[in-house]
């Protein structure tokens, strides 16, 4: 058998190893948990509303129909209002909406891929991945010919496509959404 691939006896080979497959699962487990509480949000926002993609506009709970009012292309917004005269005479409207004009609902029309946070999170998941295949390479070279050092080369060659569809994604190259992206209803596709 070959003593690049055979199991580690150097703790060091362990660790490096360790830290390279805590840091993918960090780091995707990171941008998850950001894309669930931008989810969480638009919900909390929409709490008892329907969007109708058809019609494009929000059904309230009470009957009325909170329709587009506005686009605010700078920050990619669709902007929904119900009237002033609904809103003003309803028994729940302290609870709904400070507003004297009517509720609003502000719908996003990017994906979560395309929005600051979004972009922020796959970002720093570039950088983990990225210092995480450098870590790697050069355990590699500084344990070469010892058992395990092979894992670590293994390691750096499994993180090379992640980076490159990582990169691909920072330059705008992909278009594709990535793994577990899903659009808002009525929002334009990637």
């Amino acid at each position: 058998m070959n003593t690049l691939l055979e199991l580690p006896v150097d703790l060091g080979i362990w660790l490096l190893l360790g830290y390279t497959v805590v840091v993918v699962a960090g780091s995707k487990l990171s941008e998850t948990l950001a894309r669930a509480h931008f989810e969480r949000a638009r919900r909390y926002a929409e709490q008892g509303f329907r969007y109708n993609a058809e019609q494009d506009h929000y059904d309230c709970p009470r009957g009325e129909l909170l329709t587009l009012h506005r686009i605010e292309p700078e920050q990619k917004l669709a902007v929904y209002r119900a009237p002033a005269s609904s809103c003003a005479g309803c028994s729940r409207k302290a609870a709904c909406t400070p507003h004297d004009e009517g509720r609003h609902i502000y719908r996003s029309l990017t994906a979560w891929t395309e929005t600051e946070v979004g972009q922020f999170h796959q970002r720093l998941s570039l950088l983990m991945i990225a210092g995480t295949a450098v870590v790697s390479l050069a355990g590699f070279i500084n344990w070469f010919g010892r058992p395990g050092s092979g894992l670590l080369l293994v390691a750096f060659l499994t993180l090379i496509p992640i980076l490159i569809r990582e990169v691909r994604w920072a330059l705008g190259v992909s278009t594709t959404p990535q793994a577990g992206v899903v659009d808002h209803p009525g929002e334009p596709s990637r």
